[in-house]
């Protein structure tokens, strides 16, 4: 019998599993998809995750994200290193951008380490391999929650699972870390309890991205996810002279479909003058779409009284937002490392733990997630009229827009100004947490109002829709 039964080996399960392990617990992750190759080489070739449906589309580990791993997890980082991960700090680079350059600013604390989702995953497998406590079993599903005596009255309390295989795994908790395509609520629903309720919020967006490698990596000359009006592209740095591009749009943009087609996405992103390098470099496979129509949040505790006892989710199987950002993997490391630092102390009293983990995920995790999605709340809409040739939908400006407007823009004249954006955009701090300073807002509100609007030069829609014919 395992003290903590893991669902899902990705890297918050994984990240999960080994901080649990190094409080004492002996723990168990069960992973549905096969096992890492044994060369990290192969990883990307010849591994398969069919449960991650992202799997080879670009990633990006925010600082905060690194900042994590280097606190709590520093097996991993070393890791990190092995596979080829490269040293990466966007915000410094922006920072030569600026009209002064960084002025004295130190940008030192945004550094991360980048490479392909394969090799990511291949990092935290050694790590987790390498952790006393933790066993990692590869093309397992568990496919029934058992149930023992109540520890709520009414509340079904999860003992452990049944797999596919048809073995049963004890636990005194069991954490569902299995993504947004979780199985977990109707496991749920078959041990009796109840659905945990639903937040959707249908902002989405679809991606087509395109692999390059070369000699170099192309030189930074505008932002690394750049606004061009109805689109936004978005060009990452990667191990071994790798790079990507990526187109993404609304979801509902039938002519946007037109870039799966390489030649045709290529005449896009060579209409932005800061892009259009980009995309120099030989292409390598094919130009990969995805598309995520929703940001999900799961309420597994209603009024106080959980759904189920003995199991909680962390990650994406909680909450997951659209993949604009490139947040989804810094958040998730984030919610899993704070839930096994708060409810390891209570896996022998169900009902706190339920709470601790419902306090914790509301506290912290929830919060990211909000700014995550208020920024699809204002792109999303820009998109939309820019794409029916509407006028601006937020005119009279909603206050809130305005600020993160004027925030957006300034980052790009003033280096305090873009320190301050790339805590936010690097998860290291909320919004609400910079603009609580003394006088941030004031500096902001200034820079915006003393330089022109800032936009990344391209195609308006019509000349869009030229390109895309």
């Amino acid at each position: 019998m395992a003290d903590v039964v893991v669902l899902g080996a990705g890297p918050t399960g994984l990240a999960t599993a080994m901080m649990l392990a190094n409080q004492g617990l002996e723990t168990m992750v069960l992973e549905r998809d096969e096992a890492p190759p044994e060369d990290p080489e192969k990883a990307w070739e010849t591994w398969e995750r069919r449960g991650v449906m992202q799997f080879r589309q670009p990633h990006l580990l925010q600082a905060g994200g690194y900042a994590l791993l280097d606190e709590h997890l520093p097996s991993v980082i070393a890791q990190l290193e092995k596979v080829g991960a490269i040293p990466f700090n966007v915000a410094e680079r922006l920072s030569a951008l600026l009209p002064g350059g960084p002025a004295g600013v130190d940008f030192s604390r945004f550094g991360t380490l980048i490479c392909r989702r394969p090799f990511i995953d291949h990092a935290f497998a050694s790590a987790a391999r390498a952790t006393p406590g933790v066993e990692v079993r590869y093309g397992t599903a568990a496919t029934e929650l058992m149930t023992g005596p109540e520890a709520i009255g009414g509340v079904p309390h999860v003992t452990g699972v049944r797999t596919d295989t048809g073995e049963a795994h004890s636990a005194r908790l069991v954490v569902d870390a299995a993504g947004r395509f979780t199985q977990l609520p109707s496991l749920l629903e078959a041990a009796g309890a109840r659905r945990p309720e639903e937040h959707g919020i249908e902002i989405g967006f679809a991606y087509s991205s395109q692999y390059y490698q070369g000699p170099e990596t192309p030189e930074f000359r505008g932002d690394l996810l750049a606004p061009v009006g109805s689109i936004s592209v978005l060009t990452v740095p990667s191990d071994r002279d790798w790079w990507s591009v990526t187109l993404y749009h609304s979801w509902g943009d039938k002519a946007m479909r037109r870039v799966r087609d390489r030649e045709v996405f290529e005449r896009v992103v060579r209409s932005m003058p800061l892009h259009a390098h980009w995309v120099d470099g030989e292409p390598l496979g094919e130009v990969l779409p995805v598309a995520s129509p929703a940001n999900l949040t799961r309420e597994f505790v209603v009024d106080g009284r959980p759904c189920v006892t003995g199991v909680v989710p962390v990650g994406d199987a909680w909450g997951f937002t659209n993949p604009s950002l490139g947040r989804g993997l810094t958040l998730g490391l984030r919610h899993g490392i704070d839930v096994a630092l708060r409810v390891a102390a209570h896996l022998d009293d169900p009902a706190r733990l339920a709470t601790e983990w419902d306090e914790t995920t509301r506290s912290k995790a929830a919060p990211w997630h909000a700014a995550t999605v208020d920024f699809d709340r204002i792109r999303g809409p820009e998109i939309e009229a820019s794409r029916r040739g509407e006028p601006d939908p937020f005119d009279p400006p909603d206050r809130d827009v305005a600020m993160f407007r004027a925030f957006a823009s300034a980052s790009h004249y003033d280096p305090q100004v873009l320190h301050w954006f790339a805590e936010v955009s690097s998860c290291i701090a909320l919004p609400a947490e910079v603009f609580a300073r003394p006088e941030a807002a004031e500096r902001v509100l200034e820079v915006a109002g003393s330089n022109p609007p800032y936009r990344a030069p391209g195609p308006d829609r019509h000349e869009l829709e030229g390109l895309l014919a």
